[in-house]
């Protein structure tokens, strides 16, 4: 009788390590969403469609907060994880940031009064909405080290497009200077352009984490 109570509550307590997996798949899956509207929102200069496409962001960035509390709070409850607890907290900030500087974007344009996206920041945002499916697409794959080799190697075509962003951003901020000649505008569109950076940043960074998760592993 002893022992039965005892096994039921070693497995009420033990984790179920496959719901790491799915929340970190959703919040993988919130990084798509608010980078995708995001590069929606950045190739189009209609105020009406940005406050719509706000609100949208608004609303993954806050089911992203959900997810990432959840996970936080889960290492408080079990005592065995899939893989290290840092590693867990660091790859679950590192998404959630992603998906918070998606909303800085906006949110700053808006506070500066909705200041136009220029060719540059629009190419750098389809180049985010490209980091975060591959971040999708490798969050999805740390469930099973057998999948070691595709996880190395999304990782590293991650950090070729955060590259590609960096190229991307010297272009822009060159344009910038030598067109703008307002201080307060430059200040404002060079904001713009480091949180665009940061953003793909945060890939990388999501990248940094799994790949050393896996090397740990295999």
């Amino acid at each position: 009788m002893a022992n039965g109570v005892l096994s039921r509550l070693v497995a009420s307590m033990a984790p179920k390590n496959e719901n790491y997996f799915i929340l970190f798949n959703n919040l993988a899956e919130c990084v798509v969403k608010g980078a995708k509207t995001l590069a929606s929102m950045s190739a189009t200069d209609d105020p009406h469609l940005f406050q719509k496409q706000f609100e949208e962001i608004r609303n993954h960035e806050s089911e992203a907060d959900e997810y990432t509390k959840e996970i936080l709070l889960s290492l408080h409850k079990t005592f065995i994880t899939p893989f290290d607890r840092r590693e867990i907290r660091e790859l679950a900030n590192a998404l959630d940031d992603i998906v918070d500087t998606c909303e800085d974007i906006p949110q700053r344009s808006f506070v500066y009064g909705h200041i136009p996206f220029t060719p540059e920041m629009a190419a750098l945002g389809q180049i985010l909405l490209r980091a975060a499916e591959k971040v999708r697409d490798v969050v999805i794959l740390l469930s099973d080290m057998k999948n070691a080799d595709r996880i190395m190697k999304l990782c590293e075509e991650i950090s070729i497009i955060e590259g590609e962003a960096d190229h991307v951003m010297r272009a822009g901020m060159k344009r910038l200077f030598a067109e703008v000649t307002d201080a307060r505008d430059l200040i404002r569109a060079k904001e713009l352009y480091d949180l665009f950076e940061a953003a793909v940043d945060s890939c990388e960074d999501v990248a940094d984490v799994i790949h050393g998760v896996v090397l740990e592993r295999i």
